[in-house]
C-alpha cells in the first residue's frame, strides 16, 4: 500500500506517517511538504491513496488534483483542510473522493483507508 501525504504542515505529516506505519507495516508512506514536491512524487510513482492539503506553496491542492487525475488516475484522493471556508462540497467538486477538516480524529483516517480497501 503506497500512501502520499502532501501538506506543508510538517508536524502533521510526520505524525500521520508514524501513525500509519505503526498501524500497518506494509504501508509505504511518502511525504511532500509543498505542491511542487507532491507533483514530482506523482510523476515518479503510483500511489493507492493521496492525502492533499488544499493550500500549499508552489502548487495548490486543487491544481495538484488535476495533475494527479492524469498521472495517477487510480489513486483515491482525500482533500485535507484547516480553513473554515473549505467544505466537503468544494472538495468533491474539485475531484476528490473524501474530505477531512483539520483537526480530525485518526479514526476518520482509518475509516477512509477501510472504505477504499487500504486498511487491511
Amino acid at each position: 500500500m503506497k500512501i502520499l501525504l502532501a501538506d506543508d504542515d510538517k508536524e502533521y505529516c510526520l505524525s500521520l506517517k508514524r501513525y500509519l506505519e505503526k498501524k500497518n507495516k506494509d504501508y509505504e508512506v511518502s511525504l511532500a511538504f509543498d505542491g511542487r514536491d507532491a507533483k514530482w512524487c506523482v510523476e515518479g510513482d503510483k500511489y493507492d491513496i493521496i492525502f492533499i492539503d488544499c493550500d500549499m506553496p508552489f502548487l495548490s491542492g486543487v491544481d495538484l488534483i488535476r495533475i494527479i487525475k492524469k498521472q495517477n488516475p487510480q489513486a483515491n484522493l482525500v482533500m485535507v483542510s484547516g480553513y473554515k471556508g473549505i467544505e466537503e462540497d468544494f472538495a468533491k467538486a474539485a475531484g476528490v473522493d473524501e474530505f477531512l477538516s483539520k483537526p480530525f480524529e485518526l479514526r476518520k483516517v482509518d475509516e477512509i483507508l477501510d472504505k477504499y480497501g487500504c486498511g487491511k
